[in-house]
């Protein structure tokens, strides 16, 4: 049997991003250079060794550019590649600001089966210490080996596999800024080139994927607001207004928004929004009291305002019953 061959789609980010200087590892964005094109991959000899690696043309933007058009030619690309026979897995570079969000739509709009990775960096290219090429070495053997088939989308930093479900980046510049707080990481690709996964998460699509996107233009306008002492319902008007079909609430505590917020959130139940109550606290789970049942209000499990966003805006484009968006909440 031959190599696995694995299919590499750059969108970005810090992985490929050039700086000042080796120690410009902060304001690197600002100078809007990167590496030229495939260099990052053929830089990583090492590489052969492992897969046969082909690159896929994409757009390459920062993270926090992306838009909801660039998701869903990313999902149309990467389910055509894992319907081909000539690909074994897909690594996706991509800035780690909005990774999570765009793992976790992957997650729920692509097949199961073969290993899709995202992986990136804290470092540019050109910093002092940059991890950039090892992490993506370790993502191609990740996405190369056969344990890690039927877990899902995975993100790969740090030497760390996390399913995307639970994965959120917790840190401004560490290089271990992506971890999983309730839950923890999957598995590891040690410093050995073993790939190890010692759990399965028990949140993957079924049937996969739960969401098919066809040939959807956009999604559904979903808006996050997030709770502070004194908040008032201006945003959450604000959004009804400019059209907002679903709505994000990041409570304090275990998802509590202020008086204020109720009542707007009530008049945008009322005129037809859903409302998704999470929580800012950046881990556990929100609870379905009987009040927010009453009142209409999915509760968001233990996931973070901005992956509610995403399985939210994907709920829509099915339904608006919230009963049946709770269901998918405590499954996906």
């Amino acid at each position: 049997m031959g190599r696995p061959r694995v299919a590499l789609i750059a969108t970005g980010g810090t992985i490929d991003s050039v700086g000042t200087s080796r120690l410009d590892l902060a304001w690197y964005t600002e100078t809007r250079n990167r590496l030229p094109d495939e260099q990052l991959l053929t830089s990583l000899t090492e590489l052969a060794d492992i897969a046969d690696v082909r690159t896929v043309a994409f757009p390459r933007v920062p993270s926090y550019a992306i838009a909801d058009r660039d998701w869903l030619d990313l999902v149309r690309t990467v389910t055509g590649l894992l319907a081909s026979d000539d690909c074994d897995g897909v690594v996706i570079t991509h800035g780690t600001n909005t990774m999570e969000e765009t793992a976790y739509l992957l997650h729920l709009t692509v097949p199961v089966g073969k290993p899709v990775v995202l992986v990136g960096a804290m470092r540019p290219a050109s910093g002092l210490g940059a991890e950039g090429p090892l992490n993506l070495l370790r993502a191609v053997q990740v996405a190369a080996s056969p344990a890690a088939r039927g877990h899902g989308v995975l993100v790969v930093m740090n030497d760390t596999i996390h399913s995307a479900r639970d994965v959120t980046k917790t840190a401004t510049f560490r290089v271990d800024a992506l971890r999983a707080p309730d839950v923890g990481p999957l598995g590891y690709a040690d410093a050995d080139g073993r790939i190890d996964f010692y759990h399965r998460s028990q949140r993957l699509p079924s049937p996969s994927p739960a969401f098919p996107v066809g040939d959807l233009e956009s999604l559904p306008r979903v808006d996050v607001v997030v709770s502070y002492v004194g908040a008032d319902g201006v945003l959450i008007d604000a959004a009804v207004a400019a059209g907002a079909r679903g709505m994000v609430s990041a409570g304090t505590g275990a998802g509590r928004p202020t008086p204020a917020e109720v009542e707007a959130l009530n008049r945008a139940a009322a005129a037809g929004v859903v409302v998704c109550q999470a929580t800012r606290a950046g881990g556990g789970r929100v609870s379905r009291s009987p009040e927010m049942r009453r009142r209409g209000v999915v509760a968001a499990d233990n996931l973070v305002p901005w992956k509610a966003r995403v399985l939210l805006a994907l709920a829509l484009t099915r339904t608006d019953d919230a009963e049946d968006i709770q269901e998918l909440f405590d499954h996906l």
